[in-house]
């Protein structure tokens, strides 16, 4: 299991940092825990270390990713594929994380072919993508400290004779600050963000309308596949597939990412 010492490490960084209380140091041993079954095979017992760290209020990528890790190699499928896409939206720039979601999705059996992206819908993926979690917030940090420092200066006219190249260097901070702080913002609430779910039943037929005795079954999926939601209704959601078909299912068949 590659890197699986990186969670541990981000544990232990907030801890020491105030990121972690006190009362949060249980989920850092149970962390830890999960790491040594995994790395002794008990796969099992490993995913239910990792379990319990995401039920005790700790989330994070590195958590969900090995726990995809531990679903994979129990051969629970539809949970890894779950909890790879639970990490890829923590840190949606994680190779690892990619190239294992990559690799499980190559055995599902469904083949679903995604139809073409607008430009710009693709431009935001990449830059949303492209920045590790834990440097876009340093980033932030920096830029906002950078940005009160140059305006403190500019009020002070301190050094003398740099007013204006300051005011250039906080007008240019200002802007990388509210783009990297806007990134940041939608990243970790997934403003505008599609809603997302796993299959979870081994089979699924896939209704033309929200009931089992007035809906036809238009196409049938199988374990492992995300889809969109688009609409509720009850007990049933209207589900988008990346190829553009249109149906319902019974929400009991799904979870959500």
């Amino acid at each position: 299991m590659r890197h699986l010492w990186f969670g541990l490490a981000t544990l232990g960084v907030l801890f020491l940092s105030g990121g972690v209380a006190a009362d949060d140091v249980p989920q850092e041993s149970l962390f830890a825990e999960g790491n040594r079954l995994y790395q002794e095979g008990d796969f099992a017992a490993a995913a239910a270390s990792y379990v319990a760290v995401i039920k005790g209020g700790f989330e994070s990528a590195e958590v969900y990713y090995n726990l995809g890790n531990a679903h994979f190699r129990l051969g629970e499928t539809a949970r890894a594929v779950l909890n790879y896409r639970r990490a890829a939206r923590l840190d949606p720039g994680n190779d690892d994380i990619r190239a294992n979601l990559a690799l499980v999705s190559q055995r599902l059996q469904d083949r679903i072919e995604p139809l073409p992206r607008f430009w710009l819908l693709t431009v935001f993926d990449w830059w949303m993508s492209l920045i590790p979690g834990g440097l876009l917030q340093a980033l932030v940090a920096a830029c906002y400290l950078l940005l009160g420092t140059s305006v403190v200066l500019v009020v002070l006219r301190r050094p003398s004779g740099w007013r204006r190249p300051l005011r250039r260097f906080a007008y240019g901070t200002a802007v990388a600050t509210v783009l990297l702080g806007a990134t940041l913002l939608i990243r970790e609430t997934g403003l505008g963000r599609p809603e997302e779910a796993v299959v979870m039943a081994g089979e699924a037929r896939v209704l033309s309308a929200p009931s089992e005795e007035g809906g036809l079954t238009v196409f049938t999926l199988h374990e492992g596949t995300t889809v969109r939601i688009d609409r509720r209704a009850g007990e049933w959601v209207e589900i988008v597939l990346a190829d553009g078909k249109v149906g319902w299912l019974p929400l009991e068949v799904l979870e959500v990412v």
